[in-house]
């Protein structure tokens, strides 16, 4: 996984707007407020005014006396063309080419070097460090950064955006990332996306969700965390705190005022056991010791993971995943079509039991 810093992306148009486009009677057409805000106010070096705004969202904004000019493309992301043909226009997404009007503050480095080690440690790597110092630069009570990841999957390739969150202390000149809201949207065969799903991550609470366990959490896997479990007073006594792996996934068909998903825990005591699941099928990488640890480190992430099934008609392809709350596993073959268990694929007979609700 590569992260990048994310295009500057315009609101979409609604249907009004697009139909009154088709008829190319754009004059009468005016930006709502989210479309506005989400036009920068510079560009270039070049002020937009309200009326650059439409012209860049409807048409194209060309600076006077200027042969550059600039455009939303069919992707609602604004490009750059500098009066070559269209097809080789640049998209308008290096924060190094943005002229901010910096104030003229000094960079807290320390600050700075434990928001870039923040960044690497959720998995967003370096390539936004110089959009980081920037932003800091500008001397704003909050701020926001945008990334975007591909994911290729066996169907299609799953798009993720990133809105990272950040605020300047009340008492200091240090800055904090509080959360981000990951926005997903899954490739379909023909080449367009499902509806995006949406999730603000908080952090700073210890075991931070990272960047792929978003992902792998927003495609309706589950993972792996430590917990700390313990230090309820029951009776007047505090229980002792300890340290446990659990798994945990997102709600989806559920969300909160907010617009989040609640998560569902699996403990220990739940019964899910991750290396007796994998044992009942006929999976090659079991064999060889260093495979079988990376597959198991890979499915305690939440990744989908390749896997060879041996069976009497000989070796087939497929994947799987770890599914907790019915204690087994995601079988599907190399299509990504889900299979049910069949006894001749499972070394050892499965009870079916009841799912317990321990979600919260």
């Amino acid at each position: 996984m590569e992260i990048f810093s994310l295009p500057v992306q315009v609101a979409r148009q609604t249907a009004e707007q697009i139909e009154f486009v088709s008829k190319e009677q754009n004059s009468k057409l005016k930006l709502s407020p989210e479309q506005e805000k989400s036009i920068p106010d510079v560009i270039d070096g070049f002020t937009l005014s309200k009326k650059d705004k439409q012209s860049l969202f409807f048409d194209k904004f060309q600076p006077v006396d200027k042969d550059v000019y600039y455009f939303v493309d069919k992707n609602h992301i604004i490009a750059k063309n500098d009066g070559k043909a269209l097809e080789n226009g640049v998209k308008f997404v290096s924060f190094d080419s943005v002229k901010f009007d910096m104030k003229k503050t000094e960079l807290n480095l320390d600050n700075f070097d434990y928001l870039k080690n923040s960044l690497k440690y959720l998995g967003f790597g370096e390539n936004l460090n110089s959009a980081l110092e920037a932003r800091m630069r500008e001397g704003a009570d909050k701020f926001t950064l945008g990334a975007t990841a591909e994911f290729s999957t066996p169907i299609a390739k799953d798009l993720i955006n990133y809105e990272l969150r950040f605020s300047k202390s009340t008492t200091s000149d240090k800055f904090f990332l509080n959360n981000y809201q990951a926005s997903l949207e899954k490739g379909l065969k023909d080449g367009k996306f499902d509806s995006p799903v949406n999730q603000v991550f908080f952090l700073n609470k210890g075991n931070d969700i990272t960047a792929k366990e978003a992902y792998n959490l927003l495609s309706g896997r589950a993972i792996q965390k430590k917990a700390e479990l313990g230090g309820k007073v029951i009776d007047g006594q505090e229980t002792p705190k300890r340290k446990e792996d659990i798994w945990v996934k997102l709600d989806i068909e559920k969300k909160n005022e907010q617009g989040n998903s609640p998560f569902k825990t699996f403990h220990k005591g739940y019964g899910f056991d991750l290396q007796a699941s994998l044992q009942k099928h006929s999976i090659k990488e079991l064999n060889d010791p260093d495979k079988r640890e990376r597959l198991i480190s890979s499915l305690n992430r939440g990744n989908l993971q390749a896997v060879t099934f041996e069976k009497s008609s000989g070796e087939e392809k497929g994947y799987v995943s770890a599914n907790p709350q019915y204690k087994n596993l995601n079988i599907y073959d190399k299509d990504m079509k889900l299979q049910f268990e069949k006894k001749e694929d499972i070394k050892v007979d499965n009870q079916e039991t009841k799912t317990l609700s321990r979600g919260r």
